[in-house]
């Protein structure tokens, strides 16, 4: 090898350690796009130590395009459901600077639909919450991922999470499942709503119910549940022009107007979807009571505590494509909430 070779070997040879000495303190900036601080907390677990990786995060779709838009985003991991702007906006918002990010769908809307637009808008890859460890990380090792930013989970690690905010997962996954299910039936998307879940008076109880009883626009049906030592009743409030259409694609019948058999069966398809994907979460089985018509003369829990607090979940489903709102509120009392504060315990 004369001296020219050894000085061009010399020149490759640095440039090489350089070049891979890049490789080695290269940053990935990852965006956490979801707002559930649950979710943020599970995937800082999964994600190895070290010093290479930059967390971002927002609770809404909003924050997310303007992180997008301020910083070189390698990894998006987004959630469908979120107030302020959905997935689907941002989705369809892209791309807000000349950066290929890699997008990643955690999501609990598990519709086949859902899904299908996911990719069609350009996502990358879907997981359906819950996600399995395995597959989040085999996923990241794809992605080339091998570290976490400190900071943040330091900061996350000092947020206690009540059972309230657990349980609103648990709910969101339950209502993803549930909506899949209503999907497959009705054949067309549902938009995926938003569970809040928080405590309500009786006295509120009680001015609600009296707001449905004189909506003459709406449908009320109640239909009370059981399980696992959680008691509590769900109120289906239907409203809009297509509530026939909707059942009938839905499977059912109208066998008798005055009876309103088909709004019965689209109220016990919403509690029932739900109340399963519940269970299978909460390892509770769920038993339902025969659905009946709230109608105007009827006294609704008259017995109750006016003292008490009930624990709620409430949420409302639309039909892209027809005129039609769900509103569905489940209401367990006070024995039900210590319930199901220990089992939240269980799944922190």
């Amino acid at each position: 090898m004369n001296d020219r070779s050894i000085d061009y070997y010399k020149v490759f040879l640095r440039y090489d350690i350089q070049r891979r000495t890049r490789l080695v303190i290269i940053t990935k900036n990852i965006l956490i796009c979801d707002d559930s601080t649950l979710v943020h907390k599970a995937i800082l677990r999964l994600l190895p130590e070290d010093d290479g990786l930059n967390l971002h995060y927002a609770e809404d779709g909003k924050a997310g395009l303007e992180c997008l838009s301020q910083h070189n985003i390698d990894v998006m991991f987004l959630d469908l459901t979120m107030p302020v702007m959905d997935g689907f906006e941002v989705l369809r918002s892209l791309p807000v600077r000349d950066y290929d990010t890699k997008i990643i769908i955690l999501s609990a809307d598990v519709q086949k639909q859902a899904i299908k637009r996911c990719i069609e808008l350009g996502a990358d890859h879907f997981l359906a919450k819950p996600f399995a460890p395995e597959q989040f990380t085999t996923l990241l090792a794809e992605l080339g991922i091998t570290a976490r930013s400190v900071d943040l989970s330091v900061h996350l690690a000092e947020q206690e999470l009540d059972y309230i905010s657990i349980f609103k997962e648990v709910a969101n996954v339950a209502l993803g499942r549930g909506a899949a299910i209503i999907s497959d039936h009705f054949g067309e998307f549902i938009k995926m709503p938003l569970p809040n879940v928080a405590h309500m008076g009786v006295g509120e109880l009680a001015m609600a119910i009296t707001d449905i009883k004189n909506n003459g626009n709406s449908i009320a049906i109640a239909q009370r549940f059981v399980g696992g030592g959680i008691h509590g009743e769900a109120l289906v409030c239907l409203r809009g022009k297509d509530i026939a259409v909707f059942g009938e694609r839905l499977g059912f019948s109208q066998m008798d107007e005055h009876k309103n058999e088909i709004v019965i069966d689209i109220a016990n398809l919403m509690v029932s979807s739900f109340l399963v994907a519940l269970s299978e979460q909460m390892n509770i089985p769920f038993s339902v009571r025969q659905p009946i018509v709230l109608e105007e003369y009827m006294v609704w829990n008259e017995t109750d505590d006016v003292t008490s607090e009930l624990f709620t979940v409430e949420y409302t489903y639309h039909a892209e494509s027809l005129d039609l709102e769900c509103d569905v509120l489940f209401l367990m009392d006070s024995g039900s909430t210590q319930v199901i504060s220990k089992i939240m315990d269980t799944l922190h």
